[in-house]
């Protein structure tokens, strides 16, 4: 994999090579689903219209997010509120704002709504805006629901797309979309947890 996951301390790597202690083998990630793969085929995009696939990763490790308070329902609000605890438990520090910012420095960088959407999809994410000297990376995803109450489980699937998470046919090596170690990033979404896949790629980019 191209990213190099974090190492144990220097004290306890020294004893360890001294056979003093015994440390478990780090579960390795079974495949690469964070954007960019060498499945992912788009570069990451800066439009305000729906791009079909353009989702990137996140500019950084925090992540600030706001949700229309006209289209979505309180509850929706309640079920985006609860992923973003979710994502918390990774090394993202997600961060609801009451205000906006929609350009310039300290943008928002997830703009959740109700909206239009193509048939046949349930949610969709996409990059407003690239970040020129990360070609990989976005200052601001929105992420568009179809339902002013979206399924649980679609929400965390989108806010996976918003800090990079691939669908399985995306990942290095490649997943059945369905495969339920993808978490809610399977395709459809099933499961609103983000499983311990999600959970490593997310540590070892962010």
């Amino acid at each position: 994999m191209r990213r190099t996951l974090r190492r144990f301390g220097g004290i306890a790597t020294a004893l360890t090579l001294m056979g003093l202690i015994s440390l478990p083998a780090a579960a390795a990630p079974i495949t690469d689903n964070m954007y960019p793969t060498i499945n992912t085929t788009w570069n990451c995009p800066s439009s305000a219209a729906l791009v079909r696939a353009g989702f990137c990763q996140t500019d950084n490790r925090t992540v600030t997010y706001y949700y229309n308070t006209s289209g979505l329902s309180a509850e929706a609000k309640s079920r985006i509120n609860v992923a973003a605890g979710r994502f918390n438990s990774t090394d993202l520090n997600f961060s609801y704002k009451s205000t906006v910012v929609w350009s310039g420095s300290g943008e928002t960088d997830i703009v959740y709504f109700q909206g239009s959407i193509p048939s046949g999809y349930v949610g969709f994410a996409w990059c407003n805006d690239r970040v020129d000297s990360k070609p990989y990376a976005c200052d601001q995803h929105y992420v568009r629901f179809k339902s002013s109450t979206p399924p649980k489980s679609t929400v965390c699937h989108e806010t996976g797309h918003a800090v990079g998470l691939t669908h399985g046919k995306n990942a290095y090596r490649p997943l059945d979309n369905s495969d339920s170690r993808l978490g809610c990033m399977t395709t459809p979404s099933a499961s609103e947890h983000l499983g311990a896949q999600n959970v490593d790629m997310i540590n070892a980019t962010y």
